[in-house]
């Protein structure tokens, strides 16, 4: 019988509770959040739990192949270090914006997320462009919740 590899339990389990952390947090303003403005173009709840929920499969999928293919690069530990800062970065994101309401921060902490997903990108293109290529749509996704965000401050 094959033996399960601790870190395809470990992974998905960070990850989980990554997404649980931050689905918390966005619970807290489940009330008051539908009584701010908000762009006609923003997206519903359920599109909103959809695509996160795409975005940490495929994160996970992606730290997956890095984890098991890749950890004798030299950036290994950059690269880890990086995916559990977009971690912190998202949890904190949702503590900024749900539950303090300080969309002026909360914007300003979506373009930390930025950066480190672009950089993230960027250095594990170089040697697994597979893992990189499944975080683009969450690159795609994190621009645009940017945008949301400043709007979403602008109108408030």
């Amino acid at each position: 019988m094959a033996k399960i590899k601790p870190n395809y339990i470990l992974i998905p389990l960070l990850v989980i509770i990554t997404a649980s952390a931050a689905s918390y947090f966005a619970d807290t303003g489940r009330v008051w959040y539908s009584t701010i403005n908000l762009p006609d173009w923003t997206p519903s709840g359920t599109m909103m739990v959809l695509t996160w929920t795409i975005i940490f499969i495929l994160t996970t999928l992606s730290l997956l192949i890095i984890w098991n293919r890749h950890y004798t690069e030299k950036k290994f530990g950059l690269v880890i270090g990086l995916f559990a800062l977009n971690g912190v970065l998202i949890v904190g994101w949702n503590i900024l914006f749900f539950s303090h309401q300080q969309f002026g921060l909360a914007f300003f902490q979506a373009l930390l997320l930025v950066v480190n997903l672009v950089f993230l990108i960027f250095i594990i293109w170089r040697f697994s462009p597979i893992a990189a290529s499944l975080l683009l749509p969450y690159n795609f996704y994190l621009l645009f919740s940017t945008i949301l965000t400043f709007n979403v401050w602008l109108l408030n």
